[in-house]
């Protein structure tokens, strides 16, 4: 049985396809009804990313199988660990696959194959360098490019058995992948960082800005981090009721989070948090309860047009931790000037002594209608990245089934078990907590006085103590 590819672009009964395209400075429309095969390529546009020469990876040509069941033509353009290739398809589209999910693109005499764009089907007769000639089962033979040459899932598993890929022969592309060529003056701190993105959707400017991130980002080899799950190795356990799907409740203890990989020499070896403002939401707070400087979007955009080396001097473009509401004062971060610069920092990313870890040793539990950790088997539908024509940006994305929220914030503040539940009632009765945080503000009026030795509290409570970086009074 033929593994199906890493990631999952738009599906469609007629092989629709997701708009992908190589051109990173413009919003391309989308288009619909489209395959690898179908659609008019692209050419780069944009001076930053493409007028510098970039060295190529060793082209590894292969045949690849899609989300719509169809195998096309490609190369192997990236590498992610464990077993994530990137394929960039004969018309410039990409999607990741693993290793079971591709074949050598060695097409033989014999190989039943078919014509994208006109539907024909055939078997082949003669393969030329440019071309293969096919006969079909009634009419004269046709001359099938490699840019419209499809296969069917089950023609590939019962002809192409034989032409599978090895580890051995992917061998080459996972150590050089891991250090792609960038256009000379790119600068290698930033080629060493991955960002994590949090910004206002309702600015109007927005969609620029993050069109000019990602270029600069592309430009300079950095590393898109779409969430903190993402980042983090995280293994918490849903309990849920016997007949019920939904889970009642979600359980994370501090030894269950951790760096996402092993730091090598082609490894991300810093993160950070981009922002256009301030802000609250979850990517931002979990940065601020470990330690990771937030830093203002012009960090990167600057980079495109200031000298290189400025990109190290991040430091000035540190962001506010936050507004102490009571006095409506912006309050600066708390974090390590030397942050990145040695393996421990991400290695240790839990316990960075430098954050205020403010529910150190204390087991939590989060009562809110959305704070279990919502599962989504595939987060990949909520980015546009291909839309927007950047396959070139190198993407950590969708390693686990949850996002950030409630939960993981506390759990980067410090907590040594963290559980979250919808209703109060759904707690454990037998298990002691030190903190319960609700969501409801009108807490004290639907809940009794707590057990001794726990203490009830407002999950604005627990904002205003990370902002201010102590315990406050509880309210």
């Amino acid at each position: 049985m033929t593994p199906g590819p890493a990631t999952t672009g738009e599906t469609h009964p007629k092989r629709k396809r997701t708009v992908a395209t190589s051109v990173p400075r413009k919003v391309l429309k989308k288009e619909s009804g489209q395959t690898p095969a179908n659609r008019t390529s692209h050419c780069r546009s944009t001076a930053s990313v493409s007028a510098k020469k970039v060295n190529p990876l060793p082209l590894l040509r292969v045949l690849a199988l899609y989300t719509d069941g169809y195998w096309y033509p490609g190369s192997v353009g990236d590498f992610q660990k464990p077993d994530n290739y990137k394929i960039v398809y004969d018309d410039n589209s990409a999607e990741w696959a693993r290793t079971g999910s591709m074949r050598r693109l060695e097409v033989r005499v014999g190989d039943e194959v078919t014509n994208s764009k006109t539907n024909k089907s055939g078997t082949v007769k003669e393969v030329k360098d440019d071309m293969l000639v096919v006969s079909p089962s009634s009419g004269p033979n046709f001359d099938l490019s490699y840019r419209y040459l499809c296969i069917p899932c089950d023609k590939v598993e019962a002809q192409w058995e034989d032409r599978e890929l090895t580890r051995t022969l992917l061998a080459g592309i996972n150590d050089t992948s891991r250090h792609p060529a960038l256009p000379e003056g790119a600068d290698g701190f930033l080629r060493g960082c991955g960002i994590i993105i949090t910004s206002n959707p309702t600015a109007l400017a927005w969609n620029k800005e993050k069109i000019d991130i990602f270029a600069s980002m592309i430009e300079n080899g950095a590393t898109l981090i779409e969430d903190w799950s993402d980042a983090l190795q995280i293994s918490g356990t849903y309990d849920k009721d016997v007949g019920n799907r939904r889970p009642k409740s979600w359980k994370i203890t501090k030894d269950q989070a951790r760096w996402f990989e092993e730091l090598d020499k082609g490894s991300i070896q810093r993160v950070f948090v981009l922002a256009d403002t301030v802000c609250q939401k979850p990517k931002y707070l979990i940065a601020l309860a470990l330690g990771v400087p937030c830093l203002s979007t012009n960090w990167m955009t600057d980079s495109l047009q200031e000298v290189r080396s400025r990109a190290k001097d991040w430091n000035r473009y540190l962001l506010p931790k936050g507004i102490d509401a009571p006095h409506n004062v912006r309050l600066s971060q708390s974090v390590n000037l030397d942050w990145g610069t040695v393996p421990e920092h991400l290695m240790n990313i839990m316990d960075n002594p430098y954050a205020h870890k403010l529910f150190a040793g204390k087991s939590v539990l989060c009562v809110g209608d959305d704070y279990i950790p919502e599962q989504h088997e595939d987060r990949m539908g909520a980015n546009n990245h291909g839309e927007l024509g950047f396959e070139a940006l190198r993407t950590i994305r969708n390693r686990s089934n949850i996002t950030s929220g409630v939960a993981l914030i506390i759990l980067a503040m410090g907590a040594s078990q963290v559980t979250a539940v919808a209703n109060f009632q759904d707690a454990n009765k037998e298990e002691h907590f030190d903190f319960v945080v609700f969501k409801d503000p009108k807490w004290r009026s639907k809940h009794p006085t707590p057990k001794e030795g726990t203490n009830h509290a407002s999950w604005a409570w627990a904002k205003q103590s990370l902002i201010r970086g102590q315990m406050l009074p509880v309210f």
